[in-house]
This record gives structure tokens, sequence and C-alpha cells, in this order.
């Protein structure tokens, strides 16, 4: 139970200096798409990235995941023809 205040307290924080820093930071940005460009709140924009950020880590760990898998399987096979052979 205290665990779970805890943790929750920890994340009403983080929510609080996310709010604090979004109202800190909503001056509007330009950003350039080469065929145009568009106009965004900062807080917008750093959120975007973040969350761009955070997929491209969750992609390439799944890629990595797929290739141990794959080595996993490849292993195990040897280890059940090598007892075979025995």
């Amino acid at each position: 139970m205290i665990r779970m205040l805890i943790v929750l307290a920890f994340f009403s924080l983080i929510a609080v200096i996310a709010l604090i820093f979004s109202l800190l930071n909503f001056h509007l940005v330009e950003i350039n798409l080469y065929i145009t460009s568009i106009k965004i709140p900062l807080v917008v924009a750093l959120t975007i990235e973040l969350f761009a950020g955070i997929f491209i880590g969750f992609l390439a760990a799944f890629i990595h995941i797929l290739k141990l898998k794959s080595q996993y399987k490849a292993l195990s096979k040897q280890i059940s023809k090598t007892k075979v052979q025995k």
C-alpha cells in the first residue's frame, strides 16, 4: 500500500513538473518540412520528438529481440541434434 502511494506521488510530481515545463515553453516554433513549414507550440514539438524517440527505441529493441529469438531457436536445434547423436 505504501509502495503504491510512493509511486503515485512520484508520477504526480513528474506530471506537475511536466505541466509547469509546458506552460513555461508555450512559444510558437517554426518547423521546416522542406516542402512547407508549420508553426506549432514548442511543447508540442518536444512531445512529438519524445514519442518518436521512444518509438524508435522500442523498434530497435524489438528487432534485437527477434534476432535473439532466432539465435535461440537455432541453438536449441543444435542441442537437440547433439543429444540425439550421443
